[in-house]
């Protein structure tokens, strides 16, 4: 997404207004450097069923699967990161692509698998 702008304030409504389409592409979070840094890629847009390591926050470490992705927020859960609230029901925590890492890219995608195709090596 490219700005026009260097108004703070028009960056943040150009970015709130996107279109979810577009709004997508933003839901991007880097790849694990010790198992993708050969490949050339540096990030990758998330996608449900890709494997994430949390790296930010008090859940660092946890690693699952993508199990939604919310484009109007731009947030990501993951199964098995849930909270507990007090009535005893388990609901799911919303992080930000931001602090994540790809463990593993879900590569059953036909079209996914052969742009990223030097992913598919490891």
């Amino acid at each position: 997404m490219d700005t026009i702008s260097s108004k703070p304030r028009k960056q943040r409504k150009s970015q709130s207004t996107l279109p979810l389409h577009r709004g997508s592409k933003l839901v991007r979070a880097p790849l694990d450097p010790t198992r993708y840094g050969h490949s050339g890629v540096k990030r990758v847009t998330l996608r449900t069923g890709d494997t994430v390591k949390i790296v930010r926050g008090a859940r660092t470490g946890h690693e699952g699967k993508v199990a939604k992705i919310d484009l109007k927020k731009r947030k990501v859960s993951i199964e098995k990161a849930l909270l507990n609230k007090a009535d005893n029901k388990e609901v799911s925590l919303w992080f930000d692509a931001s602090n994540l890492v790809v463990t593993k890219v879900d590569l059953s995608d036909p079209v996914r698998k052969e742009r990223f195709r030097n992913l598919a090596d490891d």
